[in-house]
C-alpha cells in the first residue's frame, strides 16, 4: 500500500468483535486457532475497565503493540528510518465500514 509522498504503508488493523472474544473468555477451552489470536490480545487487556470500555481499550492496545512490534523489526525498521516505509495502526469498525488510525 502506498502513502503520501510514496512511502510504502504496512497496515496492523483491530476489530472491535475481534477482542470481544478474549473479553467474553471464561476460562473455557478455546479452539486453538481462537486460543492463538486470543493469547496475543490477551496482554492488551485492562481488567480495571468493564464491559465496552474494556473492550475498546483492548482493541486500541493491542492494536498499538502490533504497530510496535511490526515497527521494531530489523528490516522494517531500517526502512522506516530511511523513510521508505511507516507502520500504522488502524481500527475497522464492522458497523460503520469505517477505518480510524491509531496513534
Amino acid at each position: 500500500m502506498r502513502a503520501a509522498g510514496g512511502v510504502r504503508r504496512a497496515d496492523g488493523t483491530g476489530g472491535r468483535r475481534w477482542a470481544a472474544a478474549v473479553h467474553a473468555d471464561d476460562g473455557a477451552e478455546l479452539p486453538a486457532h481462537i486460543r492463538f489470536l486470543a493469547d496475543r490480545i490477551r496482554p492488551a487487556i485492562d481488567h480495571r475497565l468493564q464491559g465496552e470500555a474494556r473492550v475498546d481499550a483492548a482493541v486500541t492496545e493491542h492494536v498499538r503493540r502490533v504497530r510496535a512490534r511490526l515497527a521494531a523489526e530489523p528490516d522494517l525498521a531500517a526502512r522506516i528510518s530511511h523513510g521508505r516505509l511507516a507502520v500504522v495502526g488502524a481500527r475497522y469498525e464492522l458497523t460503520s465500514r469505517r477505518v480510524h488510525e491509531v496513534s
